[in-house]
């Protein structure tokens, strides 16, 4: 009588599950499927090699599931053959290796020209910082680079400039005059 009243129990959850399913989006329902059958295709794969103690996932199997966890909501209750932290720690290393793809060749050099016109106002201009001349070459009509890049190219000044009287000796050398 109780494994009778197990079985119908069973068939009452699967039976919610479909009406349930039923009242789903259709886009929802295939994504539901796509990952119960990624899933079983890696348990497949790990129970026809048994030399494994673990399935391995490949880096398709991870993408799917980054994109996956993305787009459907209540991701982590499908997960079943890893946990979510998991999915989450793949989606860090997939947008690290990403930035380190899309940045490897670096940033691209200025013209020589441009370079040249850098030198040219802070050699004329020595009190200007990387700011003044970057907007000026804004002015002038460039398409001038960022401040840490005008930076760089500024002329360094040979000697330091001379200490500007400070407040103190100011007073005490214009004491008498009034």
């Amino acid at each position: 009588m109780l494994s009778l009243l197990s079985l119908l129990s069973q068939l009452a959850r699967y039976l919610c599950r479909f009406l349930l399913a039923l009242l789903l989006p259709k886009a929802l329902l295939e994504a539901r499927l796509l990952a119960a059958e990624s899933q079983l295709a890696v348990s497949m794969e790990h129970f026809s090699r048994k030399k494994k103690p673990r399935p391995r996932f490949s880096a398709a199997f991870r993408i799917l599931w980054v994109v996956l966890s993305k787009l459907v909501d209540g991701w982590e209750g499908l997960a079943h053959l890893m946990k979510p932290a998991t999915v989450k720690r793949w989606h860090t290393s997939a947008f690290r290796s990403f930035w380190r793809w899309k940045s490897r060749r670096g940033r691209k050099p200025i013209s020589p020209e441009m370079q040249s016109v850098i030198r040219r106002l802070s050699r004329e201009n020595p009190l200007w910082g990387a700011d003044r001349i970057r907007d000026t070459l804004l002015l002038l009509g460039y398409d001038a680079p960022c401040a840490e890049t005008v930076r760089k190219y500024m002329v360094k000044p040979r000697k330091r400039r001379p200490r500007s009287t400070t407040w103190l000796p100011f007073l005490r050398n214009h004491l008498e005059v009034s």
